[in-house]
């Protein structure tokens, strides 16, 4: 069952609209900065937030559910930390904001499975998608997938190949790199003794 709107969360946001931007300006100082990040479907911000303790740069979160994007944006307050902007909308509309950006690495972390079928051209790594982040990164930058879900890992994988990606690295049974961080996310399906799987795309070099 869907939960209640937090009556909260759209006033919070609307009183803080320099963290939680209405609309990303690309020209602003903000995103002159190299390099940067972004994060797709970030939730609550755990992860976004504890990357940017160890790793310098500026970072970008969207995330389209408000009050989940509320809840971040609150902790991003209470943190102080000026390296993190955050948006609220679905990448397909982010994008046309975001397409002169170029970000060192995206972050995909347990994004929505959308499990039945007729419903998977929703997934985040579709071909398609997958395509539009790779015009968004550096020269030799990665999106870095993450998920509990076997099935959506697997269409991943199925997917990158679609759209001719390098498959860097891929694995079921992830075990925490030194420069990765959890999300609220993963952390409770490790207590629970959940695998998590992870996957490294890039683009192709030109032969």
């Amino acid at each position: 069952m869907r939960a209640r709107h937090k009556s909260w969360t759209t006033p919070y946001l609307a009183e803080h609209e320099d963290k939680a931007l209405p609309v990303v300006d690309p020209n602003s100082e903000f995103f002159k900065s190299k390099p940067l990040y972004l994060e797709i479907g970030m939730g609550k911000g755990d992860f976004i937030l504890g990357l940017s303790k160890i790793q310098k740069g500026h970072y970008l979160g969207v995330e389209k559910v408000v009050d989940v994007l509320a809840v971040a944006t609150k902790k991003l307050i209470e943190d102080g930390s000026e390296d993190i902007l955050l948006r609220r909308g679905d990448f397909d509309d982010v994008y046309e904001e975001i397409k002169d950006l170029r970000f060192e690495k995206i972050y995909l972390n347990f994004s929505d499975p959308w499990p039945k079928r007729k419903h998977w051209r929703r997934r985040l790594t579709e071909a398609g998608r997958l395509t539009k982040m790779v015009s968004l990164l550096e020269k030799g930058g990665e999106i870095r997938f993450k998920s509990d879900n076997v099935d959506l890992y697997e269409y991943t994988l199925e997917q990158a190949a679609l759209a001719n990606l390098e498959i860097v690295y891929n694995t079921n049974d992830y075990t925490l790199a030194e420069d990765d961080v959890m999300s609220e996310y993963e952390k409770n399906f490790r207590s629970q003794g959940v695998k998590i799987t992870r996957v490294i795309l890039k683009a192709k070099e030109e032969k």
